[in-house]
């Protein structure tokens, strides 16, 4: 019997696989029965390997899952001693902040103004790979380098309460700059979005019309040589061969532990920076296009091993390491690493982006998170690889670009045409085609009271980088 097989359904968008083989825990998937019936068995092998890491006390699958790279896209793991590299990923703290803009849907109407948009952000913000620079990007120095690395969104003096993590310490003793080909990108790609599925994008909140503008982007170039630089290294202690290194882990209170852990954290720290500079020049194009003013509303990783407080289902809290590779923290109401902060009575946003088509999410985390490893999705999740993407939809690109150009859509009342983008054709790899359906994930959240929808925003213009 396969893994997925074996599966059983437990209640309303959950589904757990039992202990098998090699695993030290049972893991919870939480799935609507169609999202259950399009997971690809290769997720539930790599679900499993997930759970047999030493040091793994949950596992746990979100709606957006789909196979990735040692451990699913969308998947958590829970450890108490060990660090699972994997569980984070190559593009660590990947995440998303939200502006909310001084503006409503009428003020966004104009195609050529949203088109003014888009270039204004491009003179200013870096796309696609490699460390070009656009001739409004801000230009930063050595000092600069050390005090994103060490204190993230701190050395830019951004308000912690709108950070998930404004930073995460890291030794003082630490050099930085030991993983060269890591600190060789710090500055040249600060303030950079990158490629792939990262963007800039303009969103409308469908039902009051309010404006908002969605960043995704990680740690680029430094934390991709950093993950590089430890999954070999970890494949060594542990002794597997290089093509296995996805397999790698370390124990936190051994020498290469300690010091992965410490690299891991200063590049989420430059993820968090990142991200905030790159807010800092659609500011500047908001105020030259729109004259709008505009504020983080909140700030949040998605590739990320997180130190917290576990509320365990008995109600008793322990400390444990919890990975969200392509998830999203959700601490509810009540939780105790909310305490003293504005979210404490409310729980904190999390922000849920889709397809350059479909748009974005913003939630609050339900008391059924907790059930959940106070985790949800980080998106709607692929459908399509990117190869097959390009291969399958080919025929279809004027179709798709019809679709984006075309689109209309109510915002409190005012409809607006189209979604402006940087592109002549929309990246088949990107386009709504190859992504999940946003609100039939989102469903899921809902119905097993994990989460909560409080708005959903749809792009109106979009700035995505290319491979």
């Amino acid at each position: 019997m396969s893994l997925k097989q074996a599966a059983t359904r437990v209640a309303e968008g959950h589904y757990v696989l039992p202990r098998q083989g090699e695993m030290r825990v049972e893991a919870h998937a939480f799935l609507s029965p169609a999202l259950f019936e399009a997971a690809e068995e290769e997720l539930w092998g790599q679900l499993a390997a997930g759970a047999s890491y030493p040091g793994v006390i949950g596992a746990y699958a979100m709606p957006d899952v789909h196979a990735g790279f040692g451990v699913p896209v969308g998947c958590v793991l829970v450890t108490e001693d060990t660090l699972i590299q994997a569980g984070s990923g190559y593009d660590i703290s990947c995440g998303v902040v939200c502006l909310a803009v001084e503006l409503g849907a009428n003020a966004v109407r104009s195609w050529h103004r949203r088109e003014a948009f888009v270039r204004e952000v491009e003179a200013r913000i870096a796309t696609g790979l490699g460390s070009a620079r656009p001739p409004k990007m801000p230009r930063f120095g050595p000092d600069d380098a050390e005090a994103v690395l060490r204190y993230g969104a701190r050395a830019l003096g951004v308000d912690a309460e709108v950070c998930e993590r404004q930073f995460i310490p890291v030794p003082e003793e630490l050099d930085l700059g030991r993983v060269a080909r890591a600190r060789d990108k710090v500055l040249p790609q600060l303030g950079s979005v990158g490629g792939g599925n990262h963007f800039v994008e303009l969103q409308v909140d469908r039902d009051r019309g309010e404006v908002f503008v969605m960043v995704h982007c990680g740690s680029r170039g430094y934390g991709w040589q950093t993950a590089e630089h430890f999954f070999f290294e970890g494949a060594r202690l542990r002794g597997l061969a290089p093509k296995h290194r996805q397999a790698a882990w370390l124990r936190v209170d051994e020498p290469l532990g300690r010091e992965y852990w410490a690299y891991h954290n200063s590049a989420a720290n430059y993820a968090i920076a990142n991200r905030h500079v790159i807010v800092r020049g659609v500011q500047e194009a908001l105020r030259e296009v729109f004259g709008a003013e505009s504020a983080v509303y909140y700030e949040i990783s998605h590739n990320l091993v997180q130190e917290e407080t576990l509320v365990l289902p008995d109600g008793t809290q322990r400390r444990g390491f919890v990975h969200r590779k392509g998830a999203t923290r959700a601490f509810p109401a009540g939780h105790p690493d909310l305490a003293g902060t504005r979210w404490e009575a409310t729980g904190h946003p999390v922000l849920v982006p889709g397809s350059m088509y479909e748009g974005a999410a913003v939630l609050f985390p339900e008391a059924g998170a907790y059930g959940a490893a106070c985790s949800v999705n980080h998106g709607s999740g692929r459908k399509l690889a990117r190869g097959a993407a390009r291969r399958k939809l080919e025929p279809k690109q004027q179709r798709i670009d019809d679709e984006m150009r075309q689109v209309r859509r109510t915002f409190g009342g005012v409809a607006i045409e189209g979604i402006v983008q940087n592109h002549r054709h929309t990246p088949l790899d990107e386009c709504g085609h190859v992504y999940k359906d946003l609100d039939a994930v989102l469903a899921v959240l809902e119905s097993a009271g994990i989460a909560r929808v409080v708005r959903r925003l749809y792009p109106v213009a979009n700035v995505k980088g290319t491979d």
